[in-house]
């Protein structure tokens, strides 16, 4: 088992189970805790957990790094697919997410002379070790628990530019009203984002389409392209495909 998928296995068990002792995710994994210590500083030091004496436990479940480790191989491969879609030396929009976090993260790693325009400082932090790829950071109001900046100051903000694409993620679904949100401060600044950009494209589990936000975020006809994981029904995917939206299924 590489790293990347212990650390998967991980988190999924974590976050069925809770606050977790080392030995017991060593004997669930198969391997020492010595190894088990290295994968937890390495997800502490990424905010995605905290450490205690013997155990590991994730974050407050509003925080943007306990959402990260809901899903987390589905969306790695999300992020690896949506990657592909961008070329070297391209300028693009990135909002604020876990999903788009290890998206951005991808671009640093796969491709070159990226410029990233985001509201999202999480998402900065993330990928702010990496010297092939410029963050330009929107201003704005910060919301702490998803480490995002909101409101008229980054609104006005991203006038200041135009791209072909943004990549956004989205709190859940609805068939009447398209894509929705959860925050109506964050979908309202979104909506502004997304009109600095030619195409949209959402990053979104496939558990995304099972669930409606209390806020109507972007209509079917704002959305270019879905990029989601192999969970996704036919039925969906039928459904989005004659609202005219091209999906992408990440394997």
């Amino acid at each position: 088992m590489t790293s990347k998928e212990r650390h998967t296995a991980l988190l999924e068990y974590m976050t069925e189970h809770g606050k977790t002792e080392v030995s017991t995710l060593a004997e669930y994994l198969h391997t020492s805790k010595v190894t088990i210590r290295k994968d937890l500083d390495t997800l502490s030091g990424r905010g995605i957990l905290k450490r205690e004496r013997g155990y590991a436990v994730l974050k407050d479940p509003g925080d943007i790094n306990y959402r990260m480790a809901f899903h987390y191989d589905n969306k790695q491969k999300i992020a690896h697919s949506a990657a592909s879609l961008v070329k070297d030396g391209e300028t693009l929009i990135i909002e604020s997410g876990s999903t788009c976090a290890l998206f951005a993260e991808e671009l640093a790693k796969t491709k070159q002379n990226i410029t990233i325009i985001t509201n999202s400082v999480y998402l900065a932090d993330y990928v702010a070790d990496y010297s092939n790829i410029q963050i330009i950071l929107l201003g704005g109001t910060l919301q702490p628990k998803g480490r995002s900046l909101v409101g008229p100051l980054t609104k006005q903000a991203i006038k200041a530019f135009h791209v072909d694409k943004i990549f956004t993620g989205t709190d859940g679904f609805s068939k009447e009203f398209g894509f929705t949100g959860e925050d109506l401060t964050r979908t309202d600044t979104v909506r502004e984002m997304t009109n600095s950009a030619d195409h949209t494209y959402i990053l979104a589990d496939s558990a995304k389409l099972r669930q409606s936000g209390a806020v109507a975020y972007l209509r079917f006809q704002d959305v270019y392209q879905l990029i989601t994981d192999a969970d996704i029904s036919e039925e969906e995917k039928s459904f989005l495909s004659e609202k005219g939206i091209q999906i992408l299924v990440a394997q």
